[in-house]
C-alpha cells in the first residue's frame, strides 16, 4: 500500500474536492464566530477553531478506517444517508450566508452552538467554547464525504486489516490539511483585516457553494431541474437524431449484440467518457463502468438512480450492470455527490440501431 501516493492524492485531488463541502462547513463555522468577535490582531481565536475542526476530523477518519477494515462494507452509509448529510451541509452554508448578510433575523439561530450540558464536561471559558462547535463538525464529517474520501474507504475495505485501514485514512486525510487550513485561517485573518466587505465576499461564496452542493443532490436524483438537465435544454447541447431517417440511428458508443445494447463507460479522474450515449426503449443495455488507471476522483463512486444503480469502484475495476429502459427520456448519471455527470437519452422504439 502506497501511502505516500494516498497523501498526495489527499494534498491535490481530494483537497480540492472535498473542499467544495467540508471546507464550506468549515468557512461557515469560522465565519460565524467572526460576527461575534470584534478584536484587532490574530491569535488563538483564529486558529485554534481551524485546528479543533481539523484534528477531530482526522481522528474521526481514522477511527472509520480502523472499522472500514474490520467490518468492510457494513458500515457503509447508504446513498440515501449520504445525500441527508449533503443537503443539511447546503443549508448550514446557505443559512450562515444570510445570517452575514443581514437579510432576516431567523437565520442567527441557525448558527449551531453545541448543547448545553455539554460544556460541564469543559473549562467554562472562551477557548473551550471556541474549540468546541468545530470539534464537533470535524467529527461529523465521515458523513459528508466527498467522492475521494469514498474511494479511499474502498481501499481501507480491501485491505482486510484495521491497521491499513486506518493509515489509509489517515494519509489522505493529513493530505487535505493544507487546503482546508488555508480556508479556515484565510476565513478568520481576512475577516479581521476587511471585515466588512470580506463577510459580504465570504457570503456569496458559501451561497455559491451550498447552490452547488443542492444542485449535486438534483443531479445524482436524476431531477429535471438540475443544472446538467436544465441547461442542455435551454442551448440545445444534446447529440440531434435525424427523425427522418426512421430504420437508422448510430450511436459510435453503443453496440447490439445478440439483441442487448453495450456500453462502456470509461471512469477517469476527470469524469466519464462518453458523457453522452442514446439507447432504445424496451430493449436491454448491459453497462459497463471501467477504470482504466489511478482514479481516485468523486467519479469512482458511480451512481445511475433511476436503474437503482450505485458502485463505489476500486482505481482499477470493472463493474458491469444490466438494465431494460422501458421510457423515452433523459437520464442522468453521476458521482455520489453529482459534481461529475453524463446523460443516457432513452429514444422510442420506432427507431432502431446499427451496431457499430
Amino acid at each position: 500500500m502506497n501511502y505516500w501516493l494516498i497523501f498526495l492524492t489527499g494534498l491535490t485531488t481530494g483537497g480540492f474536492t472535498c473542499a467544495a463541502m467540508q471546507g464550506g462547513l468549515l468557512a461557515s463555522l469560522v465565519a460565524n464566530q467572526k460576527i461575534t468577535q470584534v478584536k484587532k490582531g490574530f491569535g488563538i481565536d483564529d486558529w485554534a477553531p481551524v485546528a479543533s475542526f481539523l484534528t477531530a476530523k482526522l481522528i474521526a477518519h481514522i477511527v472509520l478506517g480502523f472499522l472500514l477494515g474490520l467490518l468492510g462494507s457494513v458500515v457503509e452509509l447508504s446513498l440515501a444517508m449520504r445525500l441527508i448529510f449533503q443537503a443539511f451541509a447546503a443549508f448550514f452554508m446557505f443559512s450562515t450566508a444570510m445570517n452575514l448578510l443581514e437579510v432576516h433575523p431567523i437565520f442567527r439561530y441557525v448558527c449551531l452552538t453545541p448543547p448545553k450540558f455539554i460544556y460541564k464536561f469543559i473549562k467554562r471559558d472562551r477557548v473551550g467554547s471556541t474549540l468546541l462547535a468545530p470539534g464537533i463538525f470535524g467529527l461529523l464529517t465521515v458523513f459528508i464525504p466527498c467522492g475521494v474520501t469514498q474511494a479511499m474507504a474502498v481501499l481501507a475495505i480491501n485491505s482486510g486489516s484495521w491497521l491499513q485501514g486506518g493509515l489509509i485514512m489517515g494519509s489522505f486525510v493529513l493530505g487535505t490539511i493544507p487546503m482546508f487550513g488555508l480556508i479556515g485561517i484565510g476565513t478568520a485573518r481576512f475577516s479581521e483585516l476587511w471585515r466588512h466587505d470580506f463577510l459580504a465576499v465570504a457570503a456569496i461564496v458559501l451561497i455559491f457553494m451550498s447552490l452547488q452542493s443542492a444542485n449535486g443532490i438534483l443531479t445524482v436524483l436524476n431531477s429535471p431541474y438540475s443544472l446538467g438537465r436544465i441547461g442542455p435544454k435551454i442551448v440545445h447541447l444534446l447529440p440531434p437524431y435525424d427523425k427522418t431517417d426512421s430504420k437508422q440511428i448510430v450511436d459510435p458508443n453503443v453496440t447490439l449484440e445478440n439483441g442487448v445494447q453495450k456500453v462502456t463507460l470509461s471512469i477517469e479522474n476527470s469524469g466519464y467518457t462518453p458523457k453522452y450515449f442514446r439507447v432504445k426503449s424496451g430493449m436491454p443495455v448491459e453497462l459497463t463502468l471501467a477504470t482504466n488507471g489511478e482514479v481516485y476522483s468523486c467519479a469512482t463512486a458511480f451512481t445511475f438512480k433511476a436503474f437503482d444503480i450505485y458502485d463505489v469502484l476500486k482505481p482499477v475495476d470493472t463493474k458491469v450492470h444490466k438494465f431494460t429502459p422501458d421510457k423515452k427520456g433523459v437520464y442522468t448519471f453521476s458521482c455520489s455527490m453529482g459534481m461529475y455527470s453524463g446523460t443516457m437519452e432513452v429514444i422510442c422504439q420506432k427507431y432502431f440501431f446499427v451496431p457499430v
